[in-house]
């Protein structure tokens, strides 16, 4: 992650306890592996102009304005307007010296922060001394800069029209377009048939091969099998590059799973271990929610119908019919590749997801023009042996009681997205810069 660095001081001080501190933060964001782009200090309206221009020549992900005293309100409401489409976190020191109050940092922060929350642009803010763990939090809230800002420029490829009888999948894309930036790209289902159908055999036998080689091998298909639903794969591939898509959804059923009898589950398993998230169904805000997660924590996100409520494990088991990475299987060895578990058809792979904490997630359709984001921590438990699909049976917080009753009181769709690791502080932090509404 790249971060444009900028100290922010009033002109008429120049305190040598400013210097010491801006090294000091620079020197902890390095080291836990931000690329840091370290400007000077401005001292006029002037200067601020000039160092927007260099990190926006030096392409910056984020901008961290560090506030060190009180400021000249002018300069650092320059630089926001400078750095309009740029996610910028302000981040100040609770004191400079604390038994010499002024000039204060705090009276910089939220001076410019009411000037610029005024101007339009949204921000992200914290209040700490320079530590580690600080350094890991303003890290943090520019990563879901990052993610928001990347979401503006975002390509989503539907590949197909809604299953039938999916209401809830359903959503206002130009509502979304309009907050997030978020793009959806119709591609006709009959696009993909026929980009699989002139698929290369040799490609998707390759592919077949490189997939058993993630797993522990197949179960129940054959290799030629299996090399014949990935040419599925192969076309995916050839549309998502095509269509410069970031991520895509497919319309499964019933043409492919029921009437041709192949799947998309195998096919998209790959694609999301290599880096493009995907989702089932034609599922705009769900497949929005899968990239969120994925691009929040650089692994592969997965996304689960709700499939059993566990009241004696004070769990929730998520399961779909098996599309997810095989990485995710914590040793891909686990993970099987099988037909469809109910129909005896296509290719799927199959495993439990193993213990850890996760992060579940669900953009909501919009309601009335507005977004929102539902948000969970929890533990993922073991599943058992025998248990068919990509399963995942996970103890949200506070219960499953109290998650089963939000999705209901709060009209959340059945799509749910989960990544390993806590992203809940990010994830408000993006709601914070896009203006979506984050709830819990």
């Amino acid at each position: 992650m790249k971060i444009g660095f900028v100290t922010c001081v009033h002109p008429f001080y120049d305190l040598p306890p400013v210097a010491a501190e801006r090294q000091h933060a620079i020197e902890e964001l390095r080291g836990i592996g931000c690329e840091v782009i370290a400007a000077e200090t401005p001292r006029t309206v002037s200067d601020a102009i000039e160092i927007a221009a260099r990190l926006r020549a030096g392409a910056v992900d984020a901008v961290v304005l560090f506030f060190c005293t009180w400021v000249r309100e002018e300069i650092t409401l320059t630089l926001a307007g400078e750095l309009r489409d740029v996610p910028m976190v302000l981040w100040a020191l609770p004191y400079l010296e604390k038994d010499i109050p002024m000039p204060s940092p705090v009276t910089g922060l939220v001076a410019s922060g009411s000037n610029i929350r005024l101007s339009g642009k949204r921000f992200v803010y914290l209040v700490g001394h320079v530590t580690p763990r600080q350094a890991r939090l303003v890290a943090g809230a520019a990563r879901a800069g990052k993610v928001a800002g990347s979401l503006r420029r975002a390509r989503f490829g539907m590949m197909g029209s809604p299953c039938p009888g999916m209401l809830d999948v359903s959503a206002d894309e130009g509502a979304i377009e309009k907050t997030l930036g978020a793009a959806a790209v119709p591609i006709d289902l009959e696009a993909l048939l026929e980009a699989a159908r002139s698929a290369s055999p040799v490609e998707a036998a390759a592919a077949a091969e490189r997939l058993l080689s993630q797993t522990g091998g197949a179960r129940d298909i054959g290799r030629q099998a299996l090399a014949e639903n990935l040419r599925l794969y192969v076309g995916i591939r050839e549309l998502v590059g095509k269509n410069k898509l970031d991520a895509y959804s497919v319309r499964c059923w019933p043409e492919m799973r029921d009437q041709l009898k192949i799947t998309p589950c195998a096919a998209h398993a790959l694609m999301s271990e290599e880096g493009v998230p995907n989702s089932c169904e034609i599922d705009f805000p769900a497949l929005i929610t899968t990239y969120i997660l994925n691009r929040m924590a650089g692994t592969p996100a997965f996304n689960f119908d709700i499939t059993a409520y566990l009241e004696s494990e004070g769990a929730i088991q998520f399961a779909h019919c098996g599309a997810a990475a095989p990485s995710l299987a914590g040793d891909p060895k686990r993970a099987l590749v099988r037909v469809h578990m109910r129909t005896a058809t296509g290719a799927t792979v199959e495993f439990p997801f193993p213990e850890g904490t996760a992060t579940l997630a669900k953009l909501l359709r919009p309601r009335d023009g507005k977004l929102r984001l539902f948000v969970a921590r929890g533990q993922v438990i073991p599943s058992g042996d025998g248990v068919r699909g990509s399963v995942a049976t996970v103890r949200p917080e506070p219960s499953a009681a109290a998650f089963l009753d939000t999705m209901m009181r709060e009209a959340v769709e059945h799509h749910i997205a989960l990544v390993y690791g806590d992203w809940t502080v990010e994830l408000a932090h993006f709601c914070e810069f896009t203006g979506v509404e984050y709830f819990s």
